[in-house]
């Protein structure tokens, strides 16, 4: 998994080979056939890592009887933290390329990416309640203006630096949690 995360970092999701995964992490092609279908699924088994992680992340820092300002507080420090993970960032905006680029895919990966977004969220939704919605599209486009906001914060930061100071993206990132926890 270590060696997918540089390989897909470094070379993009679309350029990156299986071949040169599994020589990155000393093993043969086959052993990753073992484990994984195709690149996508691998692709997935990593952001499925990350939200493993993410939800660790919110077990650690909130309970059930958290206030609104300690939800706040733990978002917006997550979500700072993930736009400072350059290689999670590249693995994201390279995979939402490829989908854009590949129509006939884009439905499927995007559903992909929607039910790993809610299986992540599930252990963390009675954590933070405000991202528990029963409505699938309402939630769906909770996730999504999350998302969009991160992908061009992540997208300007890592195309100017200098830009945008950290506590200019603190804030844009506070501003859309309290936007959304209630």
């Amino acid at each position: 998994m270590a060696a997918a995360r540089r390989v897909f970092a470094r070379d993009g999701f679309e350029v990156a080979r299986l071949q040169d995964i599994a020589q990155e992490a000393g093993k043969t092609r086959g052993a990753l056939y073992a484990h994984f279908k195709d690149k996508e699924d691998l692709f997935f088994a990593l952001i499925e890592e990350n939200m493993e992680a993410d939800g660790e992340f919110y077990r650690t820092r909130l309970t059930p009887e958290s206030t609104r300002e300690e939800r706040v507080a733990a978002l917006v420090d997550h979500m700072e933290a993930m736009l400072c993970d350059r290689k999670r960032v590249m693995l994201y905006l390279e995979f939402k390329m490829y989908a854009i680029r590949h129509p006939h895919k884009q439905k499927r990966l995007a559903e992909l990416h929607q039910a790993l977004c809610v299986k992540g969220m599930d252990s963390k939704l009675h954590l933070v309640p405000e991202l528990h919605e029963d409505n699938s599209q309402k939630r769906r486009a909770i996730f999504a203006a999350f998302g969009a906001v991160l992908d061009g914060l992540a997208l300007n930061l890592y195309f100017d630096p200098g830009a945008l100071s950290q506590e200019e993206v603190r804030s844009r990132i506070e501003q859309m949690v309290r936007e959304r926890v209630v």
